[in-house]
């Protein structure tokens, strides 16, 4: 094989290289945003369970161990949670 064809085919295997890579990182992004539309209609059902009670639901991650210091604001929880046994949720 002369130098030029395969100065040639090494160009058209690094553009190949790219153009997989790039498909790779398209269907990365793509999964990642399923997953996120998951979590968020997860999310709005296990609240919708715990009838939009979010102190409740708060203090029921702080018991699954799902919850960190720094979001019990979001849920309206303080962080000495003492009480979260008494507001479990129900399980099935």
């Amino acid at each position: 094989m002369s130098k030029p064809n395969l100065n040639k085919l090494l160009q058209q295997k690094a553009e190949l290289e790219a153009r997989i890579q790039q498909t790779r990182n398209r269907e990365a992004i793509e999964e990642r945003k399923r997953d996120t539309r998951r979590k968020i209609l997860a999310g709005a059902y296990v609240i919708k369970l715990a009838d939009n009670d979010l102190k409740k639901l708060g203090n029921e991650l702080i018991s699954a161990g799902m919850l960190e210091p720094r979001d019990y604001a979001l849920f309206g929880v303080e962080n000495d949670s003492s009480d979260f046994e008494s507001n479990r949720l129900p399980s099935d």
